[in-house]
């Protein structure tokens, strides 16, 4: 167990480094280079397929934004076992926000948007529900095998 939560601080610390990295830096990660180089090909292959092709960039966007904060649902529940779920399910929100309120105030080259902090903090919000799930189901399995 020691070992297992050992890991997933380390885990949670490369995610916290890379969530902070792109939330704050300077320009947007998308940019240009390897970021836009990606999204733009996500996009041509959507653009191929005829049940994907009315993916252009603003749900790309907000798809990766909900995706981008899932993981830290998921380490809420993780780390943080004994904390009833309902008060971890604001905590994404909030980061995202402080994220967002850093962009607006310290780096005029991105956009900060209350969409952004919508769709992280509904990406935080499934980590959160997915997690609590599996956990319950774990115990329900476990309960039953003893019985």
């Amino acid at each position: 167990m020691q070992g297992t939560l050992r890991f997933s601080r380390i885990l949670l610390l490369g995610y916290l480094v890379l969530l902070i990295t792109a939330s704050l830096w300077p320009t947007p990660v998308d940019g240009g280079g390897f970021i836009w180089t990606i999204t733009s090909e996500v996009l041509k292959f959507c653009r191929n397929i005829e049940w994907l092709n009315w993916l252009q960039y603003n749900q790309l966007e907000a798809l990766a934004n909900v995706l981008f904060y899932v993981p830290l649902g998921v380490f809420l529940v993780v780390l943080l076992p004994k904390v009833k779920f309902w008060y971890l399910l604001p905590i994404p929100g909030i980061v995202s926000a402080g994220m967002e309120l850093a962009q607006r105030l310290a780096l005029p080259a991105r956009y900060s948007t209350l969409d952004d902090v919508y769709h992280n903090a509904l990406g935080g919000l499934i980590g959160v529900v997915i997690s609590v799930c599996i956990r319950q189901l774990k115990k329900w399995l476990s309960s039953r095998r003893s019985a």
